[in-house]
């Protein structure tokens, strides 16, 4: 499939005005997610992840019934291919990060690949092995580069949460996952319904000719 062309900047407004507006949802569902992941040892990261993407989707479509920080918990439904995503690409993470420069830059591509890979699987409802083969069939078009520019892009965004005695990533962290989901949006939802739209308009008669009388 051919990607719609996406602008960095662009998304990243996108994302900040719905982070701007849902702050307070987005700082309690980051919170919980936060310990959560911690009490379970990490085990519940890709859940918690995956249930952040999915409080961000209904705010992007408008769901009448606003998302609370609780709705995280969606992401359970995705316990098993969101827990097996984070095991492969952590693996393949520590593996690479035995060579030295080369590791540390696959790492933020990892980030990158984790957020879309996640996306995916609450999306779409992929499993994570399938999840990571259309990563890998998007990439190989040539299409997928900038959107892999963008998760690396809004990784790091995330991690600077880090510099601010850690608290700084309830705010950075959702922020990017906002971002990601409005580039989601642009590439998969938004670019699938305007070819609906274009036959649907095609599909229309062709209005009459002209009723010329000498």
């Amino acid at each position: 499939m051919t990607l719609a062309k996406i602008d960095i900047g662009c998304e990243f407004g996108r994302g900040w005005t719905l982070f701007k507006e849902n702050m307070g949802l987005f700082v309690m569902a980051a919170l919980l997610a936060m310990v959560l992941t911690l009490i379970s040892c990490g085990i519940l990261s890709g859940s918690m992840t995956a249930g952040l993407f999915l409080v961000i989707e209904r705010l992007i479509n408008k769901d009448p019934v606003k998302p609370q920080a609780g709705d995280i918990f969606k992401g359970l439904d995705f316990f098993v291919q969101s827990l097996l995503l984070f095991i492969i690409l952590m693996a393949l993470g520590f593996l690479l990060g035995i060579i030295p420069v080369v590791g540390q830059i696959a790492g933020f591509l990892l980030g990158s690949i984790m957020m879309w890979g996640m996306m995916f699987v609450a999306y779409e409802k992929l499993s994570a092995m399938d999840a990571l083969k259309k990563i890998y069939e998007l990439t190989k078009t040539g299409d997928f580069t900038m959107p892999l520019v963008l998760g690396v892009i809004a990784n790091l965004v995330a991690g600077l949460g880090v510099i601010a005695c850690g608290i700084g990533i309830l705010f950075t962290m959702p922020f990017a996952y906002c971002v990601m989901a409005c580039c989601y949006q642009t590439l998969f939802v938004d670019a699938a319904a305007r070819p609906v739209q274009m036959s649907v308009d095609a599909e229309k008669p062709p209005p009459p000719p002209p009723d010329i009388r000498l």
